[in-house]
């Protein structure tokens, strides 16, 4: 079958005949390329049986400070990105901003670390972390909201996929209030994430059912191929810890964004050195159709 192999260097190292050179000896097959944009993104082509790239393969990428794709070379073009938000398409996780605002910060990011690493599952984190806000006024969200930073690229990745015609979701085991908002600056189509209980403007320390985990993700990708009768090869899933798992593996192109070693494990594509509109090259777009 033939694949693609999409590579897309840092800043501080080039794509160069050398790096063509060692991707042919990992491989052990011929290669043709095709410059996205010359010595930053290219796409390489070559025929293989194999659904994963070799850990070796991987580790020099991570050496050259590129970052990488693979896929079927038929099932590149993409028509629907769905990501998760908190450390992904944002900096921060936000229940951690909360937490600190409340003075249990230690404790919520211990439990963040744990569900983000699969240790404890995110419902149970999710209601632990969220028992330790009951009290806070509703307005601090505001302040937490403007200290929000978006991770590079992320604003020229959604520009020029809304400019492609790609369906774009927001899917997030964080909360409806920053969903809307970050969606709303964005300008994603769909943004989904869970609810906090209010009453009187103070947070009651509970989540109005039903939560947002792995699985609720995973459905509402499913549920979005089967309305607009598309495919799992025509979606482009991107997140960073356990609770984006069953969404990445769902997805034809599964990235892993700075991710922990159970998503990098099962992602068959990474952004670890350059910025989130690397994407784009991901799913076959060339520089000079992209809008900077």
């Amino acid at each position: 079958m033939k694949k693609l192999l999409t590579i897309v260097s840092s800043k501080d190292n080039n794509i160069t005949t050398e790096t063509f050179t060692a991707i042919q000896d990992f491989l052990k097959v011929d290669i043709k390329s095709k410059w996205l944009a010359s010595e930053r993104a290219c796409e390489i082509y070559f025929s293989s049986d194999k659904t994963v790239i070799a850990d070796q393969l991987i580790e020099y990428f991570n050496t050259c400070l590129y970052d990488w794709a693979y896929q079927n070379a038929e099932e590149n073009s993409k028509r629907i990105f769905i990501s998760d938000m908190d450390s992904t398409i944002i900096k921060q996780e936000c229940i951690d901003m909360i937490a600190d605002l409340v003075n249990v910060k230690e404790e919520v990011e211990d439990i963040t670390r744990r569900a983000m690493e699969g240790e404890i599952a995110f419902a149970d984190a999710l209601e632990k972390r969220v028992g330790l806000l009951k009290g806070m006024k509703l307005e601090l969200l505001n302040e937490i909201f403007h200290k929000i930073e978006l991770n590079d690229g992320a604003e020229k990745l959604l520009i020029n996929l809304n400019k492609q015609k790609i369906k774009t979701i927001l899917v997030s085991g964080g909360f409806t209030f920053f969903t809307k908002k970050i969606s709303e600056k964005l300008n994603f189509h769909e943004n989904y994430a869970n609810n906090l209980e209010v009453i009187d403007d103070i947070l009651t320390g509970k989540v109005i059912p039903p939560i947002i985990d792995s699985i609720s993700k995973k459905k509402i990708l499913k549920k979005t191929i089967e309305s607009h009768k598309l495919t799992n090869a025509e979606v482009v899933a991107i997140g960073d810890g356990a609770n984006d798992l069953e969404m990445i593996k769902e997805a034809g192109l599964g990235i892993s964004y700075r991710g922990k070693p159970i998503l990098k494990a099962n992602a068959n594509g990474q952004i670890e050195h350059t910025g989130l509109d690397s994407l784009l090259y991901f799913i076959g777009i060339p520089e000079d159709r992209i809008i900077d």
